[in-house]
């Protein structure tokens, strides 16, 4: 009888332990509909992972642990083989379960796909349909202003500051009202404050941003994303020019911290980038002449990495090399001290703390704000290596951002 007991035990432990552990996973379950010529992979990824399974018979499963809020991305080899021009579609995953995804190949997987599972993940799949129907109003209007290639205007065409303040009412006319009826009927969803930190940026009144976060359900606010918006809050409060900025300390690549005061006397670039960003490290080539060229004029650059893998970090510092300082941000200070949305995005420094200019992106050809002044400050324009840096970047392009692990 006390066998019996134990053997019964020892199973229901067992069986218990096994579903404890299953709890934790995710399960996408995909079809694929459509004539895939042979190339039978899809990959998904996100820009720290990677992983791929074959499809069968327009089938495919991906098993794994979940470990946090994160959007899920799909590429089918099919596009990358075909050459085709692929949109970008993920999945919210904000919890185990398990994941539905339908799609055609002919019709592109961001306009066809169809998706059924965790709440989540079905209301940020109906947002992206609404703010894509929404995009259909907004960018006629644009083109109708501002010319069929409006999208092209950039901060050196006088037509720019117009363009900005047509499209910030434009967005606040189409976009602010999906993002707000969204968190009205869903605070305490993780759709809600996952599409708040991506496209709530897009809303250019300060006053409505704060508003759409105290929306959010008060466990949404201390959530990953709802802590993020807030600190971009904050960040675009912080960050304008002729803003002092706040001290902060964070640690390099041999764990040793670096106080940013300790800067002070010096003008500064401030270089946000990640490891996995191909424009970012596109950059480095120019940014090692500028250095080279200023570095004994009071000048100073500091490369700032958001990745969120420490390891992917270490690797691309020391593949790079780049001879000035380096920290991982592990504060989040891109978000809290400066509103950075995207990589490279570079501030250049006074030796007061103050922040004198702002760039997003980087020119090859040293036609960049930042650069200008810097030449402007300390005279002579930077001449970069024409040879090593074509190579460099022409080898970096041909790899697809989304693919480099």
């Amino acid at each position: 009888m006390k066998k019996y007991f134990l053997s019964a035990l020892t199973v229901m432990l067992f069986s218990c332990g096994f579903a404890q552990t299953n709890s934790n996973i995710v399960v996408i379950k995909g079809t694929l509909d459509g004539d895939l010529k042979g190339f039978n992979k899809m990959y998904i990824y996100t820009p720290t992972t990677y992983d791929s399974v074959v499809i069968k018979n327009g089938q495919y499963t991906f098993s794994f642990p979940f470990s946090g809020v994160t959007l899920k991305l799909f590429y089918p080899e099919y596009i990358k083989k075909m050459r085709q021009m692929y949109q970008p579609f993920g999945i919210l995953i904000a919890g185990p379960g398990t994941y539905h995804v339908t799609s055609d190949i002919a019709k592109g997987m961001y306009q066809s796909s169809e998706v059924k599972g965790p709440e989540s993940m079905v209301l940020y799949r109906q947002f992206e349909r609404d703010q894509n129907e929404a995009y259909k109003n907004i960018n006629p209007a644009l083109e109708k202003l501002y010319g069929e290639n409006w999208y092209n205007i950039d901060e050196k065409d006088p037509r720019y500051e117009a363009l900005q303040k047509s499209r910030d009412s434009l967005t606040e006319v189409y976009i602010y009202p999906l993002i707000k009826n969204l968190i009205k009927k869903h605070p305490d969803s993780y759709a809600s404050a996952y599409v708040l930190s991506g496209s709530g940026s897009m809303i250019a009144s300060m006053e409505k941003k704060e508003q759409l976060l105290g929306m959010l359900s008060p466990r949404m606010r201390k959530s990953e994303m709802g802590k993020k918006f807030a600190d971009y809050i904050q960040g675009l409060k912080s960050s304008g020019i002729g803003n002092t900025v706040a001290n902060f300390v964070l640690p390099d690549a041999q764990n040793k911290n670096i106080d940013f005061n300790s800067l002070r006397g010096k003008y500064v670039l401030i270089d946000f980038w990640a490891s996995w960003c191909g424009p970012c490290r596109q950059s480095f080539p120019r940014m090692r002449e500028v250095y080279k060229k200023y570095k004994d004029n009071k000048f100073e650059i500091y490369s700032i990495s958001i990745d969120e893998d420490k390891k992917a970090w270490l690797k691309a510092v020391k593949e790079e090399n780049n001879p000035w300082l380096q920290s991982l941000d592990t504060k989040n200070i891109s978000q809290s001290s400066f509103a950075v949305t995207g990589v490279p995005t570079t501030f250049l420094i006074d030796p007061q703390g103050k922040i004198m200019d702002k760039e997003v992106g980087f020119d090859p050809d040293g036609e960049g704000e930042i650069e200008k002044k810097l030449d402007v400050l300390f005279g002579g324009s930077v001449s970069l290596k024409p040879d090593a840096s074509k190579q460099e970047t022409k080898e970096r392009k041909s790899i697809p951002a989304a693919l480099i692990n």
